[in-house]
């Protein structure tokens, strides 16, 4: 099952599943049950709250949105009630997380294209940083601005993005899987240059404090555009990830080259601090940087970032 949400800045946005080139607003199978036009399915309460309440590990809750996946099937069979996905405005597809955490180096092959070497994984860990939710994340097409003060070298790194489902905290990798709401298409986008204070000395710790504020820019996570539920239909460490700019393409790896998996990702996590429901883990990104080639986002550039099974999000910099 894959969730998105749509609608506008004024009426407010509301769920839909999901179908690449269309979509079925969750309304709209809810209405089909609840005026009797499906006979074969039991009236249905509204949905009511966050969309994390209704995802695993909620599978009571989950069940409802199961049926109505079955009436919006008929929907979209059908064509009517379904909406063309390149006609409607998509938000967000979950409510603003609490929390954003990043991976860096987190595919071998990144870390080598960087000039450096790649770590032992029996003696490394995974390498977290965060970023600030409000100003950072971004809904599906949604315009992310360069940054006035420092806008030449801006980069790109698609990653799958883990969605958490409830509250985690010490858990071994073979129990994250039943903590996982779902996942999204995420871009952990970087300014490589920044010099906050060009006069400033060149300390030990300069480069990577210049380094991690190069990463908190406005808009610098956009995230969609959708959810695709953690339900046992998508393998998160044999997807197809990929990255194009203007067409041209730029990332193209699998999951599979992770050094740390999703569940071990969340294990490690949760050993740090204690997770909770909405919660986005963007898990690294594979070679295919701007940084490699030295080439840079610029104003007008449309990117692309698709994983097999969830969906693309088109991002453009404005």
């Amino acid at each position: 099952m894959r969730l998105c949400r749509i609608g506008n800045a004024t009426s407010g946005s509301g769920l839909a599943f999901y179908y690449d080139d269309h979509v079925v607003p969750v309304d709209s199978a809810w209405q089909m049950n609840h005026y009797a036009m499906y006979a074969r399915m039991p009236l249905l309460p509204k949905l009511d709250g966050n969309i994390i309440d209704y995802l695993p590990p909620n599978w009571a809750k989950y069940g409802m949105l199961q049926d109505l996946e079955d009436i919006a099937e008929v929907i979209s069979e059908g064509g009517e009630m379904a909406l063309e996905a390149d006609e409607v405005w998509f938000d967000l597809p979950f409510a603003m997380p609490n929390k954003v955490l990043c991976l860096a180096g987190n595919y071998a092959e990144h870390v080598r294209e960087g000039g450096g070497k790649p770590a032992d994984k029996e003696k490394t860990f995974p390498f977290f940083f965060m970023k600030p939710p409000t100003t950072t994340v971004r809904g599906p097409h949604a315009p992310v601005a360069l940054p006035a003060f420092s806008p030449e070298h801006i980069d790109w790194e698609a990653e799958l993005t883990i969605i958490i489902g409830a509250h985690v905290k010490d858990i071994e990798p073979g129990e994250a899987n039943d903590v996982i709401a779902g996942y999204t298409v995420g871009l952990d986008m970087s300014n490589r240059r920044l010099k906050l204070n060009p006069e400033r000395d060149q300390l030990e710790r300069t480069a990577f404090h210049e380094w991690l504020c190069g990463k908190w820019h406005d808009g610098f996570a956009p995230v969609g555009p959708c959810i695709v539920v953690n339900d046992g239909d998508f393998d998160p460490t044999k997807a197809d990830i990929s990255l194009t700019v203007n067409g041209e393409t730029m990332q193209s790896s699998n999951t599979g080259n992770m050094v740390f998996d999703v569940y071990e990702i969340v294990s490690y996590a949760s050993r740090i601090m204690t997770l909770e429901p909405g919660d986005l883990i963007m898990t690294g990104t594979p070679s295919g940087v701007g940084a490699a080639r030295d080439v840079y986002l610029k104003s007008g550039d449309e990117i692309r970032a698709t994983i097999a099974g969830i969906g693309t999000l088109v991002t453009a910099i404005a």
